[in-house]
């Protein structure tokens, strides 16, 4: 008869990597998705990860490694973290959750191949990946990659995405009027209305003259000193429309921009048809394009929302 083969196996080093890994994961997902991040839920749903990888000292319950339980593992991790409730967020996060965790395990698995010289393989215990005689420093690697995609790599293939949408066809409605204007999407733009936290659209006073009466722009096309003449002076209708939205820009500190609430807008691309109501207009009183290719900006969080 054959020797027993034994494998040593260090608890606590394999808490501590996959802990360490779960975390990255974790992360890299929350920035990827843009959920709000508070690391003492991250590090609770890391633990609870690398708890789970323990299951390799169970091999007599191979009901603990099948798939079911790995993607409910999952699911209590991204939970744990986030805190979500609904269906749709929970398997969005997973799904960049994994596509996380392949790019980290990938990325290891390709370094160590190409650049380690000793020896070291894969082996699977119990369902559960174990990487022997690797230099556990390699798994800086992976942190990186993780934080790479967290915090850059996913944000430029996004960009670029957004990119492709920055010409559309914007349709303004108020009341039972309403105009279209060709408009562009500034990832610059970080406007929103001081109360409501809702995103700006940037649009010229010009493009509005069918939708907003004249004596309204006009007060706008004024010095900064009537706004507040203006705000006063309007019946509630069309006051309660207005607001104040503070900005800075070159050359102009601590400016003010009247802003406007549309009752919705309609952007039209190639690409998708989204309609929004909570969105604010701030008016301004110049050209935003000298060639005229464009009469409105865009805030980015339109379409971000509604990806």
């Amino acid at each position: 008869m054959g020797e027993t083969e034994y494998v040593k196996v260090y608890v606590d080093v394999i808490l501590l990597v996959n802990f360490i890994m779960d975390y990255f994961i974790l992360w890299a997902t929350g920035k990827i998705i843009n959920y709000n991040i508070k690391t003492s839920r991250i590090i609770v749903g890391a633990f609870f990860g690398a708890t789970y990888s323990l299951v390799i000292l169970f091999p007599e319950w191979p009901l603990l490694t099948s798939l079911f339980i790995k993607v409910l593992c999952s699911v209590f991790m991204i939970c744990i973290a986030y805190g979500m409730s609904t269906i749709g967020k929970i398997l969005k996060a997973l799904t960049f959750m994994y596509l996380v965790s392949f790019a980290m395990g990938g990325t290891v698995i390709g370094a160590v191949y190409l650049l380690d010289s000793k020896p070291s393989y894969l082996q699977a215990l119990n369902g559960v990946g174990i990487l022997w005689g690797i230099n556990y420093w390699w798994l800086i690697i992976a942190i990186i990659v993780a934080i790479f995609i967290g915090y850059g790599g996913f944000s430029c293939l996004k960009k670029n995405w957004l990119h492709q949408q920055l010409f559309n066809m914007l349709t303004i409605n108020i009341k039972d009027n309403k105009t279209i204007i060709p408009a562009l999407l500034d990832t610059g733009n970080q406007l929103s209305e001081p109360t409501t936290k809702n995103p700006v659209v940037v649009v010229e006073i010009d493009a509005l003259k069918k939708i907003i009466p004249d004596y309204i722009l006009n007060k706008v096309r004024e010095d900064d000193n009537k706004i507040y003449d203006l705000v006063t002076s309007l019946d509630k209708e069309w006051s309660s429309r207005l607001s104040l939205i503070p900005f800075n820009s070159v050359g102009k500190n601590h400016g003010i921009m009247i802003g406007f609430r549309p009752d919705s807008i309609e952007i039209k691309s190639k690409y998708q048809n989204i309609i929004v109501s909570n969105v604010v207009l701030g008016l301004v009183n110049r050209s935003l394009s000298k060639e005229g290719k464009y009469r409105a900006l865009l805030h980015p969080q339109i379409f971000q929302e509604k990806s």
